[in-house]
């Protein structure tokens, strides 16, 4: 036998033996995240907001901070944002319009000299 069929044959008992645990184990978590998933789903929005604080908690103290006081005890009420009652509130950005060339600015110039950009 020549040494890269030897090669192979190494790395796919290799293969065989330390990937099935891998693939397994993937699996075996997709599932766990597909029944959580469902089961978020299914929560009222005030569990789904207790469940976002606590995970927001654990992940705050898993890169290294402590998490704050408000992420701490979850509140149980969702606050609904107030709508402005004039539109030229402070607070509210104006729209921006889409500047348009001027029908009557192309019409006016002779359609020998091509428009300039």
């Amino acid at each position: 036998m020549k040494i890269r069929h030897i090669v192979l044959a190494a790395l796919a008992m290799l293969a065989i033996a330390f990937l099935q645990p891998l693939v397994t184990f993937l699996g075996g978590l997709t599932l766990l995240l597909g029944v959580g998933a469902l089961i978020f789903r299914d929560l009222t929005p005030v569990g789904q907001d207790a469940v976002e604080h606590r995970v927001l908690g654990w992940l705050r103290r898993a890169r290294g901070g402590t998490a704050p006081e408000s992420s701490r005890t979850p509140t149980l009420s969702r606050q609904v944002p107030l709508a402005p009652t004039e539109p030229g509130t402070p607070g509210e950005r104006p729209r921006r319009s889409r500047t348009r060339i001027a029908a009557s600015a192309n019409s006016t110039s002779d359609s020998s000299t091509p428009p300039v950009f």
